[in-house]
């Protein structure tokens, strides 16, 4: 088993592309992050007589996202976890591009031919997904906590109420990844399996669910990447609700465990290709 890490580690160490690839996601999630709170708010807020008719004075009327409570616990951590998600494919992007390249350059074959099993290649495989799926959400996580120090009194308040949305971050990305190494085994092209994973996405999956059935109905919230896409609402309405008047959203954890039966389905049919693929 170390054997693995060990031979997974010292491919990705040695590759540029992984050090750009996560410096890329590091970087332009704390800049995102750290600078999301001064864009102004959509029509700058409630309006004077929306302001007088709730007891609220002009002054205290928020003009940004900061005001509006962008950074404040416990809703940083959704506000958070939902714009990380869409930095999800850079690790996704980086592990085709390793998954793939396995094919492309034989390295595989070779491994093969060194004395690995399929069986133990794939498991590396999982290894690596794993690590990126927990590096992401550890990079997330820490920025979380540094600009919950930065604008929150940790003193009155509690750090980890609603963490778990970060948990909904992490299967958002295992997710994710799990499709990115099916397609790169199933594909072994990485542009190919690129361009099909963003069409799956981002296409053809929300066409058919519209198609077939409207948001909010079963088949709708059950296709494969919907699950996962919806772990962490929307913060908008939560933001922007000035007076208070809506719940805190919550985790649906039914849409986690869903996730992750998607998760296993994929990488068990990744193992079946592997095994049934001649080298």
């Amino acid at each position: 088993m170390m054997r693995l890490i060990a031979i997974e580690w010292f491919k990705l160490r040695t590759h540029r592309f992984f050090w750009i690839g996560m410096g890329l996601f590091l970087s332009l999630l704390s800049i995102l992050l750290f600078n999301f709170g001064k864009i102004g708010l959509p029509g700058n807020g409630p309006s004077a007589e929306e302001a007088e008719s709730a007891g609220m004075a002009m002054m205290l009327i928020p003009r940004t996202f900061e005001e509006a409570g962008f950074y404040y616990l416990p809703q940083l951590w959704q506000n958070a976890s939902f714009w990380a998600g869409f930095f999800k494919f850079i690790p996704a992007f980086l592990l085709l591009f390793f998954v793939g390249s396995e094919f492309e350059y034989r390295t595989y074959r070779q491994n093969i031919i060194d004395g690995l099993s399929i069986g133990q290649f794939f498991i590396s495989k999982v290894f690596t997904l794993l690590f990126f799926s927990v590096l992401s959400t550890l990079v997330v996580g820490l920025t979380i906590l540094v600009l919950a120090v930065m604008h929150n009194d940790l003193s009155e308040l509690n750090l980890w109420t609603e963490s778990s949305f970060l948990l909904g971050f992490f299967m958002e990305t295992f997710f994710i990844l799990s499709l990115a190494v099916f397609l790169g085994i199933l594909v072994k092209r990485n542009v190919v399996a690129i361009i099909i994973l963003m069409l799956y996405y981002f296409v053809l999956e929300p066409f058919l669910g519209y198609w077939f059935s409207k948001p909010g109905e079963a088949l709708f919230d059950y296709l494969p990447t919907r699950p996962s896409r919806i772990l962490v609402p929307e913060p908008f309405s939560r933001i922007l609700d000035f007076f208070g008047e809506k719940e805190p959203p919550v985790m649906d954890w039914k849409f986690w465990w869903v996730s992750l039966f998607y998760s296993s389905l994929l990488l068990a049919s990744s193992f079946l290709i592997l095994k049934r693929r001649d080298l």
